[in-house]
This record gives structure tokens, sequence and C-alpha cells, in this order.
């Protein structure tokens, strides 16, 4: 764990059905890689679709290009959208599907959640990856949790921030998507952040060098 290095510490209100609200600590699980070359980064903290049927994906609040490399669904019904921008679960658990899709092999992965309220189903996570390849090659993980800050609410449940790491390095294959599986123990849950983080391999220098000689070779042929 990176904690001390990377804890990323704000307060923002958590709006429950009425007028309830807690504070929640972000205390991110930041990979040593991110913002390293390869590394990809996705955010969410303001979300706008309940229903993933019905309203679509959640796309990333920080903006990352070209969109739709990843996506986040809830597939439960019983979903709001709080005031504060928070996914709530009213009358049901929550089913959330994260996918992400890479230019280049995926070699290791953390995901952070933020919630308040009755926990995440530790033990329903997983990672599901997909290789590049016709005949699509893919293969499911468990990961085990970290829970990186945990304070009770009085009569509201849990503020808890947890996270998840898994290495893909080991794995023969081209990796070039991702999709997390997660869900509630039950209704009641409000998910206040969510964040992930991919890395993926960076061609040698030669290879790059390859490449450009392979593309001035062809720009060169056209002509």
């Amino acid at each position: 764990m990176n904690l001390a290095k990377g804890a990323i510490l704000t307060t923002v209100a958590v709006a429950f059905a009425g007028t309830a609200s807690a504070g929640t600590w972000y205390a991110e699980d930041v990979p040593d890689w991110r913002g390293t070359d390869g590394a990809d980064y996705y955010h969410w903290d303001d979300f706008t679709a309940a229903n993933g049927y019905v309203d679509g994906p959640n796309m990333p609040n920080n903006e990352m290009f070209p969109s739709g490399n990843a996506m986040l669904f809830n597939f439960a019904e019983g979903a709001i959208i709080a005031g504060s921008g928070n996914l709530y679960a009213m009358g049901g658990s929550l089913n959330i599907h994260t996918y992400a899709y890479t230019d280049a092999d995926a070699l290791a992965v953390t995901l952070n959640l933020a919630t308040v309220g009755t926990l995440i189903d530790y033990t329903s996570m997983m990672l599901v990856w997909t290789d590049g390849t016709e005949e699509g090659d893919s293969g499911m993980l468990f990961g085990s949790e970290s829970v990186n800050f945990s304070q009770e609410i009085p009569n509201m449940g849990d503020s808890v921030n947890v996270s998840w790491n898994w290495d893909l390095s080991g794995i023969g294959a081209d990796i070039r998507s991702i999709g997390l599986m997660y869900e509630s123990e039950g209704s009641h849950i409000s998910l206040d952040m969510a964040s992930l983080d991919i890395l993926t391999a960076v061609p040698a220098p030669g290879a790059l060098a390859l490449l450009g000689l392979a593309a001035l070779s062809s720009r060169r042929r056209r002509e």
C-alpha cells in the first residue's frame, strides 16, 4: 500500500434519502505508477445515471480522452442519484459494473471505492479480463480488499474507503479490456467515489523506432 504517499483527503457531503447526510474522507490507495507512461486513471465522484439499463453509463468526471474508455453502470433497480451526486440504493442492492479499454497490454489494476451506509459485499468483487485477439481469450480473478479508512456513523452505517489491487503481469495474454463487478450487501448504501487505475505496457524505445520506420516506409510507398 502507498496510503501515506497517496492519500487524498477531502470532505464531501453524502446525501441519503431525506435530509440525512454525513462526511466521507477520501483515503485512496494510490499506486506508485499513477501519472507515469502507460498509466490510465479514471475518477467518478458525481454520478448521473442511476439505472444502467435505462440511463446508460456514468462517464468519468476527470474528462479522460478519448471518452468511452471507461464506463460505470449500476444494473440494479431501485437506485437514485442523491442531491450530492452520489449513487444511492433505496430499494435494493447496488450491482456495479465498471468497464475499461486499453491501447496496450494491461499489467496492473487498482480500484478505490468510498461508500456510506451498507457495505460493499467484498466477496462479490471480481475482475474479468479479455485480450485483443479475434478469439477473445478471457479470464476471471478475485481480489482481497484493503480498508484504508472506516468510521461508524450513528444511525447511518459506516463510512468506508476500500481498495483492491490486481497484478496481471503474469497472465500470458495481451489484455485490452477490464471488467470489475461487485454488489452491496443490501439497500441503503451510498456510492460516493470510485477511481480506477490501469497500468499498461509501454513499447521499448527500439520498438517505437521500428514503428516509426514502418510508418515512414508506408507513406513513401503511397507517394
